[in-house]
């Protein structure tokens, strides 16, 4: 089979149909003419708009980690809770595993997420490779399924509904955060096209 230089050999994910896809359009979906799912989604400026939501989401884990979560006001005796007091509390109440699962899942997975696709599509933006990220890459595909700010963001709010009967919950801004930060992960990923970024990581290494 010839392959012309604006194509790229891709095989669907259904069906296994082998299919040769214009690499050229800027902003295109392509779907697999024999079954029908759709087997690359390509944004247009996706590059630039992942790099840009991968910043934003940096800074939101920040402010999240740093401001308080929440306040409960319970007969006049304030508490603030920060987003890792969740996990500190769980190894005081001598549950080490559920507290490192929780701290793996809605910490630093999350972080190491966004710090590491700014660590390989910063470079690719100058038609450049930075070293190890080919290896990096791969570890960030693996390990994203692993950040679960979504579940614990629905846990916080099932528990907001609770603990509004026995006393006043005040959101800090580091629940906005939090919740903004969920949008902006789901924005990068769909920016981000997996397919470019491994073939221009190939390319330029």
């Amino acid at each position: 089979m010839t392959v012309r230089k604006d194509r790229q050999l891709t095989a669907c994910h259904e069906c296994d149909l082998l299919l040769q896809l214009n690499i050229t359009q800027s902003s295109a979906r392509h779907y697999c003419p024999r079954c029908g799912m759709l087997v690359r989604r390509t944004v247009s400026h996706g590059l630039d708009k992942a790099l840009a939501l991968s910043t934003a989401g940096v800074i939101l884990f920040f402010l999240a980690n740093i401001f308080p979560f929440m306040s409960l006001n319970a007969q006049g005796q304030i508490q603030e809770s920060t987003l890792v007091s969740g996990s500190i509390e769980l190894f005081r109440a001598d549950q080490p595993l559920l507290a490192g699962l929780v701290l793996l899942t809605t910490l630093i997975f999350p972080l190491l997420d966004l710090v590491g696709m700014l660590y390989v599509l910063g470079p690719l933006k100058y038609q450049r490779v930075a070293p190890g990220a080919v290896r990096l890459y791969r570890y960030l595909r693996t390990l994203r399924p692993w950040g679960m700010l979504e579940i614990f963001m629905l846990g916080v709010l099932v528990a907001l509904v609770k603990l509004g009967d026995l006393a006043t919950v005040v959101p800090g801004i580091a629940l906005y955060s939090f919740g903004l930060l969920i949008f902006v992960l789901a924005a990068a990923s769909y920016a981000s096209d997996p397919e470019w970024i491994w073939n221009h990581l190939e390319k330029y290494r």
